[in-house]
């Protein structure tokens, strides 16, 4: 593993460094812009590449969700607390309106298959901590029943002084693969279809 991290990974806390040593991120193709999804994916990407970004990576204070209202019914917003916490701090309304409720204040890891939770965790970390981008395909049941992959591009953004980092993120739904039976909560990435890092300038996994 390429343990070349930037710029923040020196600021995480001893269990967040332990976590990020003892597990390897995901095996992923490598890349410096999205390479999935359509186009906006690649529109929020410039839209964050346009922020300041004075050490690396764009602070949260300057994502500016009005600037972003053109895809903000897809966004989510993360903060990586720790590495089993990583709540949902903005939910956009097509993709509460997809699982059937807000899963605003949520751990994203209590909705992801158990078999890829805690890689998902380090995977979050990863994004967060070195800085990079990452892009995912990945098999999601919805409490509708339906099922379908989605294709998701996660970007770093700096928490608040003395607070943790946050992701932003966009979530394409494809077309339904099947149905089946109706459940209480999704679950996410029982499946990985692809996965992507995307250099921003601290390297990527590898």
């Amino acid at each position: 593993m390429d343990r070349a991290i930037g710029g923040l990974a020196g600021e995480a806390t001893d269990e967040t460094q332990r976590f990020m040593a003892e597990l390897t991120p995901s095996a992923g193709e490598g890349a410096t812009a999205p390479i999935l999804g359509p186009r906006l994916h690649t529109d929020l990407f410039q839209y964050w590449l346009s922020l300041p970004r004075e050490s690396g990576i764009p602070a949260a204070s300057d994502f500016d969700p009005a600037a972003a209202r053109s895809w903000l019914a897809d966004i989510t917003i993360f903060s990586v607390n720790s590495p089993d916490d990583i709540p949902h701090r903005l939910v956009g309304t097509a993709i509460a309106e997809r699982l059937g409720y807000d899963a605003t204040g949520r751990n994203l890891l209590d909705f992801v298959d158990p078999s890829y939770r805690r890689q998902c965790s380090r995977d979050m970390h990863e994004v967060a901590w070195r800085p990079c981008g990452w892009q995912v395909r990945y098999l999601t049941h919805y409490p509708s029943g339906r099922i379908a992959h989605v294709q998701s591009l996660y970007l770093p953004l700096r928490g608040p002084a003395g607070k943790p980092p946050r992701i932003v993120s966009v979530h394409t739904p494809e077309n339904a693969e099947r149905y089946d039976g109706a459940a209480d909560t999704p679950n996410f990435a029982s499946e990985i279809a692809r996965m992507i890092w995307i250099d921003v300038g601290f390297g990527v996994p590898g």
